[in-house]
């Protein structure tokens, strides 16, 4: 009659159990760190061009400025309280888009969600395997 695998000592099976346990937490934490590179990567690539971007339109928004003082001192007020008129609206909605950019900051978090969900299900399945 055959006997059955099975039937191991349950140090070896502890054994197996931990060695599969540490792998998989190695494999996920290679899989958060590459996944974090390639969210650090995309920011800095995307960061680069705001930077030049907001460059070249900062020097057209200037302009701009000057432009619209100059036509409010066309139409009548002083060309000082033209620039000033405009300095304030120009701070206002400068510190607004500002404080929107930083609460949308806030909320799209550079956390590994991935790697998170993953550890979850990778949780979940251990769980049930220890019963």
């Amino acid at each position: 009659m055959a006997t059955r695998e099975t039937t191991r000592p349950l140090a070896t099976l502890m054994t197996h159990i931990a060695s599969d346990l540490a792998y998989l937490v190695q494999t996920e934490f290679r899989l958060a760190r590459a996944e974090m590179g390639e969210k650090l990567s995309a920011a800095s690539n995307a960061g680069v061009y705001l930077g030049l971007g907001g460059a070249v339109a900062l020097a057209g928004l200037i302009i701009l400025l000057l432009d619209i003082a100059r036509w409010i001192a066309v139409a009548g007020l002083p060309y000082e309280w033209g620039l000033l008129l405009v300095a304030v609206v120009s701070l206002a909605f400068g510190g607004g888009l500002a404080a929107m950019g930083a609460s949308r900051l806030r909320k799209s978090a550079l956390a590994p969600e991935r790697t998170l969900q993953q550890m979850r299900e990778d949780y979940v399945v251990a769980k049930e395997h220890v019963r």
